[in-house]
């Protein structure tokens, strides 16, 4: 077993409440909860929607997927930072050590009622590249057409998810919802060819707030196995979102996990990082295949983000793991 009540801490979570809005100003109460919440609107914080509307300088919202096998690695992105829009993706190949990326950065790329919702569909065009995510009944079709490359993941949802919500200093809150360990059928066309990759396995982080003007993380999504052959995703932040978003997925279980520490050298990203969480449950070592790495400075918001991808092994409770997954670490000003 891997800890000693694993049921107890999966009823511990509440319900999603049913709105972010709560009512007369108030943002819905900072935690974690099983589940999403239902009703995203976001007007009554944003203001007019002008140029200097909260909307445009405070308000971020992105969806992100990623997919992971024992050779490749699928980075993928769309981000509405009020004003500008950004996108990217990138597929590593472990087999040829090679990275494909393509990215864009498009000014006012949303439309001031762009409502950031995982329901919803998602897109972004420049310069001949496409990046398009499209919800059905079963999860989503995420898409990337561009001269280098194309991609097609068909994302299965598994399970509820987990939503956080917490205090941002200066702003309404920020808000979040992951899931992990979700099935993932990859297409990949390279080079001319198409390869088709029937049992990736990936995960999905939607999020919709508003993060503090200076916001520094560091975030790890993990995915992998136990050594008896369990299903596990990891999803830990540290610095960021007061750890509320930290979560395991082992099996069937949603199981919530406390404040994680990152150890690492920020000059050498490639070296090993060490994450652990502060009740004991996870410690693993994450060694870099690779990294994507972005540095922005655009209107009145700069970026500067990491993001190692590569493989993980170590513990969880008593079990042995391993896995692939990312590590990042990002500072913004926005």
């Amino acid at each position: 077993m891997l800890m000693n009540s694993p049921i107890a801490l999966k009823s511990a979570l509440h319900p999603a409440p049913p709105a972010l809005d709560a009512g007369a100003g108030r943002p819905a109460a900072s935690g974690r909860y099983r589940g999403t919440i239902a009703d995203l609107s976001t007007a009554a914080w944003d203001g007019d929607h002008g140029l200097g509307s909260r909307r445009r300088l405070q308000r971020k919202g992105w969806m992100y997927f990623s997919a992971v096998t024992e050779r490749w690695s699928v980075g993928y992105a769309i981000v509405d930072a009020g004003l500008i829009a950004t996108a990217f993706v990138y597929v590593y190949d472990r087999e040829q050590r090679r990275l494909i990326e393509e990215k864009a950065t498009l000014p006012l790329g949303f439309t001031a009622n762009f409502a950031p919702d995982w329901r919803q569909p998602w897109q972004l065009a420049q310069r001949g590249k496409r990046w398009q995510i499209t919800p059905n009944a079963d999860g989503w079709q995420v898409r990337f057409d561009g001269p280098q490359m194309s991609l097609a993941m068909d994302v299965a949802r598994g399970g509820e998810g987990m939503s956080a919500v917490s205090s941002a200093p200066g702003r309404p809150f920020h808000h979040t919802w992951k899931l992990c360990a979700l099935p993932v059928a990859l297409r990949l066309g390279i080079d001319g060819k198409t390869i088709d990759v029937a049992a990736a396995s990936g995960a999905l982080d939607f999020t919709l707030g508003y993060p503090p003007r200076s916001s520094l993380w560091n975030w790890a999504s993990l995915d992998g196995a136990t050594d008896d052959g369990r299903k596990l995703g990891v999803n830990v932040v540290a610095h960021f979102m007061n750890g509320l978003e930290n979560a395991l997925w082992l099996g069937d279980e949603l199981i919530p996990l406390a404040q994680a520490t990152f150890d690492y050298d920020p000059e050498q990203l490639m070296a090993p990082w060490r994450i652990r969480t502060d009740d004991g449950i996870v410690d693993v070592t994450f060694t870099p295949d690779g990294q994507r790495a972005e540095h922005l400075n655009a209107l009145w918001l700069a970026s500067r983000f990491a993001q190692p991808f590569g493989h993980f092994e170590g513990r969880v409770g008593q079990a042995r793991v391993s896995g692939f997954g990312v590590v990042e670490e990002h500072a913004a000003l926005w």
